[in-house]
């Protein structure tokens, strides 16, 4: 049910209302498995299934598919299986007396723990495979609630997290009251009020959300600046199509756009081409595309006439020496000179950057067998880019811009001011922050994570310029996936997001996440759109980040370390079953001839226990006897209480005596008879 929540060919932005009992199958599932292995495989097979199903397309990633897809795919199954195995610890310490109390009507918090559990270790199998080197963070559920605007505003406190926490938990509620109404028996009362408390305090969480959404998604929000944009949608893979064929469509584009704009009296301030257009590394061969030909004009030459900065997608030769290459984005003036580049970060795993590169038997494997030798280098150094406002840049910078915090004011000895001190009250020098706007550009899926994006946004970034290369996937749902999971950075940072794409999707996207305007897929076209620049504020996800998961994280460690601490042992593997799915016992031919023949055994031991010799009266008053010469040869002592002791024993011991002869005399009566 996740995989068809997600975006895909059918529904391209996901559906919402499918996705809040997407898990619903797995909760009840999990909690029937009997041992850590079945719990691996059902959360594998889970991961795989959504994998493959909704990220299908990765298979056209030209000739490294079985990377892209294969690998990808196994190491996300791998990491919910392990996420699979911890949900199953817990149920599977829990003592039985516990299990016992809650079906007798204590523990009302059992349900809502049983349902926090789950939520918390899903949680951390998305945060697991959104993060780091193999980070993949697609198919998750906040990609599914992308179409309620309401819910995914609360992006900006939890991040994506919150999202996925709310929609998790109403799937595992679901799960939990099915598991109530599917009992042989009738429920607990206390159980029933448990999973009722947790059902309203679920909805008191979404009802916070909802006011909240509506707060943050209906204000009215007025823009400081606008920045006019050209987005060059030129439809070519540069890997099939090749670069003059990319370059010469997006200048013909690029041109058409401008002259629109000037023709109505816009002034355009930035264009925007996709990732990986110019395939020659910069800075080197910086002068090949600054020559003139006489068959055609030359890109510098062109950015020059056109009279705009531009930025552009190319490749980067940060060590010629040592052979290493990044995927970058180039910066051009208005004059058409190479002014500087930023680096991608973070790269694809796989496809742009080989693990264990520098292993000799990795790089033959590679070498050899995929026929890859090398792959990008990640950059290591963040850049901000900054241009002139055309409509702004006439008016002098005003005097609360000054940079300085603390002034002095002196005067000389003739009680007279220093000619720079007046003019530094008269007029600010310094650049005019609302005629000039400070951009970053992540590459390609370097939107989607925030280890990039946020640091940009603290370091100034007023808006995220996103170039990327999604042609490859062929596939409208690949298209729409990656901005479903790029829309949530306009919302976690209130900023405005903007992406070029060479296929598609180019949009642009305001601090609430609403579209403002956006191209058509697979279409050669270009637009041009003033883009909202918004008053820079640091939300709370800006300042604390991932919090919210890392309280989850937090929570899952400290319930481990308890269960290791106390060393509570496993009492019994079928825990799970005892509370999930109660025993009960159904008789069959084959378990009552077991029975009957387990009854058989238990008459022949109690007839043997039975049929023991008793002993014959010769040796009872042989051993009664032994016990009293043995007492009277132990020395006296001066107690008592211990003389009146032996004296009762040797009271209890006479008459016996006397009966034994009772018994003597009655055989040989009846003997003699």
């Amino acid at each position: 049910m996740e995989a068809f929540s997600i975006s895909n060919e059918i529904l391209p932005f996901g559906s919402p209302l499918l996705a809040l009992f997407s898990l619903v199958p797995l909760y009840t599932a999990t909690f029937k498995v009997k041992s850590t292995k079945e719990a691996f495989g059902l959360w594998f097979l889970q991961a795989l299934t959504v994998h493959l199903v909704s990220s299908w397309w990765l298979a056209n990633f030209h000739d490294f598919a079985i990377f892209t897809l294969g690998a990808s795919a196994l190491a996300t199954a791998f990491m919910a299986g392990l996420c699979g195995t911890i949900v199953y610890i817990v149920p599977l310490y829990t003592k039985k007396s516990f299990v016992l109390e809650e079906n007798g009507g204590k523990h009302v918090f059992a349900p809502f723990m049983r349902i926090l559990w789950f939520t918390a270790c899903y949680l951390f199998w998305e945060w697991c495979k959104s993060v780091d080197f193999l980070g993949y963070p697609w198919g998750t559920l906040s990609m599914a609630a992308y179409s309620w605007k309401i819910i995914t505003q609360i992006a900006d406190i939890t991040g994506v997290w919150g999202i996925s926490f709310l929609f998790c938990m109403t799937s595992a509620l679901t799960g939990e009251g099915i598991r109530l109404l599917g009992q042989k028996r009738q429920p607990s009362v206390q159980s029933v009020r448990g999973y009722v408390n947790v059902a309203k305090g679920l909805c008191l969480l979404f009802s916070l959300t909802v006011v909240y959404g509506c707060v943050q998604y209906l204000i009215p929000r007025t823009e400081e600046k606008n920045i006019q944009t050209v987005l060059v949608q030129q439809n070519c893979d540069t890997w099939v199509t090749g670069e003059r064929e990319a370059v010469r469509v997006s200048k013909e584009l690029t041109e058409n756009t401008l002259v629109d704009m000037r023709n109505n009296g816009i002034e355009p301030d930035l264009v925007l081409w996709s990732e990986g257009i110019l395939q020659l590394p910069f800075p080197d061969y910086r002068f090949v595309y600054s020559a003139e030909n006489e068959a055609e004009e030359s890109l510098s030459g062109f950015i020059n006439r056109m009279g705009v900065p531009f930025v552009i997608g190319g490749t980067v030769d940060v060590n010629p020496y040592k052979f290493h290459y990044t995927n970058g984005a180039l910066f051009f003036d208005a004059g058409g000179n190479f002014c500087g580049f930023y680096s991608k970060m973070h790269l694809v795993p796989f496809a742009e950057e080989i693990p264990y590169e520098d292993n000799p038997l990795m790089k033959a494997f590679m070498e050899n067998v995929v026929n890859m030798p090398s792959g990008w280098r990640k950059g290591n150094q963040f850049v901000l880019f900054t241009v002139p406002i055309q409509k702004n840049n006439q008016y002098g910078t005003p005097l609360e811009y000054r940079p300085e915090k603390v002034a002095r004011i002196t005067l000389d000895e003739n009680r007279l001011s220093d000619w720079d001190e007046r003019e530094y009250f008269i007029h600010n020098t310094a650049k005019n922050p609302d005629a000039h706007v400070s951009f970053s550009v992540p590459i390609c899926f370097e939107d989607a994570f925030n280890d990039v994006c946020r640091t940009f946004h603290l370091l100034g970034s007023e808006v995220f310029m996103n170039i990327t290369n999604d042609a490859w996937s062929a596939s409208r749902s690949a298209e729409y996936q990656h901005f479903i999971a790029a829309s949530y950075r306009a919302i976690e940072y209130r900023t405005t997001l903007v992406r070029c794409a060479n296929s598609g999707y180019s949009v642009v996207v305001n601090p609430a996440g609403k579209i403002i305007q956006d191209l058509p897929l697979f279409e050669t076209v270009a637009m041009s759109v003033s883009v909202p620049i918004y008053k820079h504020t640091n939300t709370i996800y800006a300042c604390l980040g991932d919090w919210f998961i890392y309280t989850i994280i937090v929570f899952i460690a400290l319930v481990i370390l308890i269960l290791f601490i106390f060393r509570i042992k496993p009492e019994c593997k079928g825990f799970i079953k005892h509370v999930f799915s109660p025993r009960v016992i159904i008789y069959t031919e084959e378990k009552a001839e077991s029975s009957l023949a387990k009854e058989s055994v238990v008459k022949k031991v109690t007839v043997k226990k039975a049929t023991k010799k008793v002993p014959s009266q010769k040796e009872a008053v042989k051993t009664i006897a032994k016990k009293t010469s043995a007492k009277k040869s132990e020395p006296k002592k001066s107690s008592v209480k211990k003389q009146s002791v032996t004296k009762t024993k040797t009271k209890q011991t006479t008459p016996k005596k006397n009966t034994m002869k009772k018994t003597k005399t009655k055989t040989t009566r009846s003997s003699s008879k």
